[in-house]
């Protein structure tokens, strides 16, 4: 009976990890090249900011370096990790991005 109890156990922990990065899809409504200042650990340079549509928020994301890594109008599987935006490729590789800034996406009804 231990040995049921313990699988149960070991089971119900894969389901709340497999609960816990589940993944929405988004899309990136556009992309620019940023300067960003100099930190003691970062030196100054440019990073590409990405503007990503997740449901009724906009997500500014950036990762430290220039190079374009999404296009704009692509759809994209991804969740929030605290203070990450973590971005799952075709293959299940996970990119993750600094979060920048959010926007609510908020419309009001015509009258």
């Amino acid at each position: 009976m231990k040995f049921f109890g313990r699988g149960l156990g070991i089971v119900f922990l894969f389901v709340v990890t497999a609960l816990a990065q589940s993944y929405e899809s988004g899309s990136v409504v556009k992309w620019e090249t940023k300067a960003f200042a100099m930190t003691a650990v970062h030196p100054a340079g440019n990073r590409v900011v990405y503007s990503i549509k997740v449901g009724d928020v906009t997500y500014q994301v950036a990762r430290r370096s220039a190079k374009v890594e999404m296009t704009m109008g692509e759809k994209i599987q991804c969740r929030v990790e605290k203070d990450k935006f973590v971005v799952r490729d075709d293959k299940g590789r996970e990119t993750k991005y600094d979060i920048v800034g959010t926007e609510a996406n908020t419309q009001t009804p015509p009258q």
